[in-house]
């Protein structure tokens, strides 16, 4: 199986807004069904587990329905952090898994992921094993500290999707208390274990809804 972890978790403190970023609607629908529209459309994921804040996960179930998102395979509490919530997401389902199954992790608000990018990690998945997506660094980089350039030749900015196997991830679900720290992604958590994580070209419009900026641009986009 090919299954999308989806967190909804954020507090969305950096958007100003009295409800979670994720919930926001824009054209009356709710910023996180953009994101979870990509993947019931794709034909590489199979199935959708949707890790959100508590409190909202019978609005979820609800509009999952009235949305027709039929991959939805449950909808779980997250945690304090967003590698807690994955955790908490494919704990809830870890007695279906295989070893070899596929779990492709990618955040809510990201809802700009393309099709292809998508099917792209699936692809690559199946050549290279673990994986994330990531864009260059193209600005100057500053240690502000000691106002000393860091070459950015070697630096990327790590994305979602990330794609591993289920076996790369049952340690950690499993000792999710020892692991819990090490991270805010299981990307982070895999390259502080020193395990190979394969990098993959992003795209710049997969972009974080984070500030009123971004949900301004998001709206351009799907407007267009």
């Amino acid at each position: 199986k090919r299954i999308a972890i989806i967190p909804i978790g954020g507090s969305g403190i950096r958007m100003n807004n009295k409800i979670p970023k994720q919930f926001i609607k824009i054209n009356d629908k709710t910023l996180y069904i953009y994101t979870l529209e990509k993947f019931q459309n794709n034909e590489s994921i199979d199935e959708i587990v949707v890790v959100c804040l508590n409190g909202y996960q019978k609005e979820v179930e609800r509009e999952c329905k009235q949305y027709g998102i039929t991959k939805l395979k449950k909808v779980v509490l997250g945690g304090q952090t967003q590698l807690a919530s994955i955790f908490n997401g494919i704990s809830a389902i870890e007695t279906d898994l295989n070893d070899d199954d596929i779990v492709m992790i990618h955040v809510g608000n990201r809802p700009n992921v393309s099709q292809k990018l998508i099917s792209t990690c699936i692809a690559k998945y199946n050549e290279v094993g673990a994986l994330t997506t990531v864009l260059p660094c193209i600005e100057v980089m500053v240690d502000k500290e000691n106002n000393d350039i860091i070459p950015r030749n070697n630096i990327v900015r790590i994305q979602t999707p990330q794609v591993f196997s289920y076996k790369d991830l049952k340690e950690f679900v499993l000792n999710s208390e020892y692991y819990i720290d090490r991270g805010n992604t299981v990307c982070d958590l895999m390259l502080s274990l020193n395990k190979t994580v394969e990098f993959i070209e992003g795209e710049f419009l997969n972009f974080k809804i984070t500030y009123p900026e971004d949900l301004y641009l998001f709206e351009k986009i799907i407007s267009n």
